[in-house]
């Protein structure tokens, strides 16, 4: 134990003996607890069913975007395509680019 925690815990004891030990543990319960629905609320601690609906939807929603994108880049692969081959058909050739 470092000093802080020997000094908080001397801190506490009068308290323990003061106001009983259950009451002490219920106060410390009780921050716990506030510290819990604070974290849950400010979305630091999720619950796991939320968490796995959230990981499907994204999942879903990757899919779709992924489909759209194959979608939209197709003419542009198809051109690219076409350039390839007809760059691969005049390199064949005895044409000097001059470079």
């Amino acid at each position: 134990m470092n000093s802080t925690s020997v000094n908080n815990l001397e801190k506490l004891l009068p308290l323990a003996d003061k106001y009983g030990l259950a009451y002490i543990v219920a106060l410390v319960l009780v921050f716990i607890v506030f510290g819990f629905v604070r974290d849950v609320r400010r979305g630091k601690l999720v619950p796991r069913e939320l968490l796995d609906r959230a990981e499907e939807d994204r999942d879903r929603l990757q899919a779709i975007l992924d489909k759209e994108r194959a979608d939209f880049m197709a003419p542009t692969l198809e051109v690219l395509q076409r350039l390839k081959i007809d760059h691969a058909a005049h390199n064949g050739s005895d044409e000097d680019r001059g470079g």
